[in-house]
């Protein structure tokens, strides 16, 4: 038993020693694997080190390239964002302003209609009071007309014509029966014509208020639909202000843009018509010297003229007194030498009077010719001035848009804001109105063509209507000269298109160098 249990002892303890070796053998392989593949992993990360160290620099130069470019398009893109919302707004700005005018418009014709309303409200009461009165009247006569009628009936057999004339006492009476007889007959006619009369009176004042009252129920149908167009007009200017709004800052960059470059062109404008101002002062002046100075002249030459004729009376008297003493000698002389020396001395008195006399005429002749005067045509346009400011002056209201075609109002006169838009106010110191594609500018009164120049890329071109001034901005080509006459509605020229593809010609109207507004002048 002993004997088993040790040789049971013995061969736990070798299998033990056993698996023990065979651990640590594996173990050294382990140790020796790892220490292989660590050598192997530096070996091989110290070969992509050396790598990216000679690839670093050219790594980098492409990364700020890709970002360089990056930056590039997000830049463009920026801007082109950035002109898109400067189109945008400035669309919105000019739908804004049209809405606006449209609105304003669209409103005046509704008071109108309503005015009209009012109107036709009294007329028609005036109508129904005016058809009560008629049929009373009708009826009364109708009700007159019937008793005649049944007075006739009732009496037919006495008033028989035959009957009721030869009743009668004698022929007086008998005739006096006749004429009754046609009297009375013509008086039932005349109220039976009156009767109809009143008939045809009453039912003309039915069909007279009956077409007051349709006019009234088509006022009414038109008032709703231009309420409903009018609420459609402020629901989209209130869209189109609420997108401004958000945009505030670009709206007030692109008015002070506009205002700046406005400012430089009415600047422009004022120098010149300060200029024609001036130069109409002068030729004025120089008009009156001219004609203070042909006056004088022709106070001198009066002068010379009165002194001219006095002299020649003068020299003429003195002949005549010396041919008569000639001639009361010849009488005188008794002897023939004596009669034939008088004579001859009365005849030379006669030829010195008969010059004399003739100088008198000549001179008085002269006398009477009319001073001389200025040139005509400092008078004459002087004149033509004052009619054609006149003129121009009594079409107030009347004159005729200075573009051809549909048009709208986008900018209108003096200082004024959008209902809406916060913190903007726009000054113009005439119209802005837009246009087709292809209008022209023309002219709005008879006048001459002051001055012709251009300004910004855009001709320019004034009118001058007596001391009216008409001035029109932003075309591309024209079709006048300085100093050329044109009519009412002459062309002036193309209206050119802004960078935004629209046709806006800016209008202004002045007298002399007081600007007016334009909108109180056309129609």
């Amino acid at each position: 038993m002993k004997r088993l249990l040790t040789l049971t002892l013995t061969i736990l303890i070798a299998t033990s020693l056993s698996a023990q070796s065979r651990k640590g053998a594996s173990a050294v392989k382990k140790t020796a694997t790892t220490t292989q593949q660590q050598a192997a992993k530096k070996t091989s990360t110290k070969k992509p080190a050396t790598q990216k160290k000679q690839q670093k620099p050219t790594d980098k130069k492409t990364q700020l390239r890709s970002e360089k470019a990056a930056t590039q398009r997000a830049r463009q893109q920026s801007q082109a964002q950035l002109a898109q919302l400067g189109k945008d707004v400035k669309a919105s700005l000019d739908s804004v302003l049209v809405l606006d005018h449209q609105i304003g418009r669209q409103q005046l014709s509704i008071d109108s209609l309503n005015q009209d309303i009012v109107t036709l409200g009294s007329t028609i009461d005036t109508l129904n009071t005016q058809l009560s009165h008629l049929q009373r009247d009708l009826e009364t006569k109708k009700r007159r007309y019937a008793k005649a009628m049944v007075f006739m009936r009732k009496h037919k057999s006495v008033q028989n014509k035959l009957m009721f004339i030869f009743s009668a006492d004698n022929f007086t009476q008998m005739v006096r029966r006749m004429r009754y007889m046609q009297e009375y007959s013509k008086f039932q006619k005349a109220q039976g014509e009156l009767l109809k009369e009143k008939q045809q009176e009453v039912r003309a004042k039915q069909n007279e208020l009956l077409a007051a009252k349709a006019q009234k129920e088509h006022n009414l149908r038109t008032v709703e639909q231009k309420k409903q167009s009018l609420q459609e007009l402020k629901d989209n200017c209130q869209t189109q202000v609420n997108y401004l709004n958000k945009h505030i800052a670009t709206v007030q960059k692109q008015i002070q843009d506009y205002q700046r470059k406005e400012q430089a062109l009415n600047a422009e404008i004022d120098r010149i018509v300060q200029a024609e101002i001036e130069a109409q002062r002068r030729a004025e002046a120089e008009r009156k010297r001219r004609a203070e100075e042909a006056r004088r002249k022709a106070e001198a030459e009066a002068r010379e003229k009165a002194r001219k004729l006095a002299a020649a009376k003068a020299a003429a008297e003195k002949a005549r007194k010396t041919a008569e003493a000639a001639e009361a000698a010849r009488r005188k002389a008794k002897t023939e030498a004596e009669k034939s020396s008088a004579k001859a001395a009365a005849d030379k008195a006669k030829a010195q009077l008969a010059t004399a006399e003739a100088h008198v005429k000549t001179a008085a002749k002269q006398a009477k010719e009319e001073h001389t005067k200025p040139e005509a045509w400092t008078a004459d346009d002087a004149s033509a001035d004052t009619k054609l400011s006149s003129h121009f002056a009594n079409n107030k209201g009347r004159l005729p848009m200075p573009i051809t075609g549909s048009y709208s109002i986008v900018g209108h006169y003096g200082n004024y804001s959008v209902a809406g838009l916060h913190n903007v106010t726009l000054d113009n110191k005439g119209i802005d109105i837009r246009g087709q594609k292809g209008c022209s500018a023309r002219a709005i009164f008879d006048g001459t063509v002051s001055s012709v120049f251009q300004y910004g890329g855009t001709y320019i071109v004034m009118l001058r209507h007596g001391s009216y001034i008409s001035v029109y901005s932003g075309l591309t080509s024209v079709t006048v000269r300085k100093g050329q006459r044109v009519s009412t509605r002459t062309l002036l020229g193309t209206v050119g298109q802004d960078a935004d593809g629209r046709h806006v010609l800016h209008f202004q109207l002045r007298n002399q160098s007081t600007r007016l507004n334009p909108e109180q002048w056309v129609k």
